[in-house]
């Protein structure tokens, strides 16, 4: 897939890692730059944002550039996704989360569930498919909550860099393809 001609990777460097910014083919960065087509931001669940960081994201705001948080560090401790995306609401803006982590049963994240069309991707098992009728319910509010912020933001609102999707990233796979599918539809624009 083609990546945004100009885009780059921010955040603490426990969660924004050389690692990442190459397979998502992106650099690091440490200033803001008003001509970047797409700012990704990355967030350990574990340590939350620094300052510079939130002042980072803050720095986009005038000019529309569309965001994206990638939550990391998510097999390394007590914080989940949901708790980093409420730690990134309340410091950056009203992130929105189009998936959601899916465990194995030790507890290990192991796929993640699309809250638009219920598809699992597990990749344990190198498989989408589409979620059982009893996780469907269990996601139900989550997927409604969603689907709700999309309305109220249009269908192209993260090209538009008013909505801002928060995806939970472990590395070297989990969440890497919904990123790169996000990164296409900047150069789509």
């Amino acid at each position: 897939m083609e990546q945004p001609k100009l885009s780059a990777l921010f955040g603490h460097s426990s969660a924004a890692t050389p690692e990442l910014a190459h397979i998502l083919g992106v650099s690091l960065a440490t200033e803001a730059n008003p001509d970047l087509e797409l700012a990704i931001f990355a967030m350990n669940a574990q340590s939350g944002l620094d300052q510079n960081t939130i002042d980072l994201w803050h720095s986009f705001d005038d000019f529309l550039t569309p965001r994206i948080l990638l939550i990391t560090g998510l097999d390394e401790g007590e914080q989940d996704f949901d708790d980093a995306v409420l730690i990134a609401r309340r410091v950056l803006d009203e992130v929105v989360t189009p998936y959601l982590v899916l465990h194995d049963d030790s507890g290990k994240p192991a796929g993640l569930i699309s809250l638009v069309d219920s598809q699992v991707i597990d990749y344990e098992k190198n498989e989408n498919r589409v979620a059982d009728e009893d996780l469907v319910i269990l996601v139900s509010e989550f997927k409604s909550e969603y689907l709700s912020q999309l309305d109220a933001f249009g269908a192209d609102g993260f090209e538009n860099g008013i909505l801002f999707p928060a995806i939970p990233v472990i590395l070297p796979k989990i969440g890497v393809d919904v990123v790169k599918r996000y990164l296409h539809l900047i150069t789509k624009r």
